[in-house]
């Protein structure tokens, strides 16, 4: 499996933005920590943490504030293909647009720097990286375009209990330097078991652009926790080289444990 390929898709799958008519709620919490586990099997691939910084800051005198997606190998994978990728978005609170996003990603060899600075009133995203060629410009986008981590707040964002079976959305993300559309199928409403007990959850099913990664367009299953927090709590995803499983290991909100593991 190629590093950064495996980096790219894992973050996209978490990463939807969708349009809904439902009511909207407050997710953009200060102090979110979440942490993933990413395994083959009972072979531990890597790790993924998410965390939202407790106090507000500002851009351009626009309050924002800062989220953080790291992701990592673990174990033997980390000594035959490491990847140490960090991902961070400003976000305005109200609107969950992004003002400034970044991005480092060491992956084996490879290795990559970016950053975006998002003016949505000009429909203009400035694009920074001295890897590219030329290192800066300018990319045309919609006024409300979303970045890997602001798709996946705006998602958690809508009431996704009001869904329906079979109801089809499709998204626009900016990442490194090109727009990709997504497509979530929504499959239905299911119980999963985990180290906190059983969860209900909405599973849904995801359809990213044409790859050489996937077994098929079909082969990524995400489970969202049917709560008020929305959370991504599983995922399953048919790899041509095997099956990756991604699973909630850990959620709090300013320290404090939101789920607790069965002992």
């Amino acid at each position: 499996m190629k590093t950064k390929n495996f980096a790219y898709f894992f973050l996209l799958l978490f990463c939807l933005s969708i349009t809904l008519k439902a009511q909207d709620k407050d997710v953009l919490l200060g102090g979110e920590q979440l942490k993933y586990r990413i395994h083959l099997g009972f072979i531990n691939a890597a790790e993924a943490n998410i965390k939202s910084s407790p106090n507000l800051g500002s851009i351009r005198q626009i309050p924002t504030r800062k989220i953080e997606i790291e992701g990592k190998t673990v174990g033997i994978f980390n000594v035959f293909s490491p990847l140490l990728d960090l991902w961070v978005s400003y976000m305005e609170p109200t609107t969950l647009l992004p003002i400034k996003a970044e991005m480092n990603k060491r992956e084996g060899r490879y290795k990559k720097q970016e950053v975006v600075d998002f003016y949505h009133d000009k429909g203009i995203a400035q694009i920074s990286s001295p890897q590219n060629t030329p290192k800066d410009k300018n990319l045309s986008i919609s006024n409300s375009m979303m970045d890997l981590i602001s798709g996946y707040y705006f998602l958690r964002k809508k009431n996704l209990q009001e869904l329906e079976i079979g109801q089809k959305m499709s998204a626009k993300i900016l990442v490194d330097g090109q727009i990709y559309e997504v497509w979530c199928i929504v499959k239905g409403f299911e119980k999963v078991d985990s180290k906190f007990g059983s969860k209900n959850c909405i599973r849904t099913s995801l359809v990213l652009p044409k790859n050489n990664l996937f077994q098929d367009k079909d082969a990524i299953r995400l489970w969202i926790s049917q709560d008020n927090y929305q959370i991504p709590f599983k995922m399953e995803v048919n790899l041509k080289i095997g099956f990756l499983s991604i699973d909630l290991e850990d959620y709090k909100i300013a320290g404090k444990p939101i789920y607790s593991a069965l002992p």
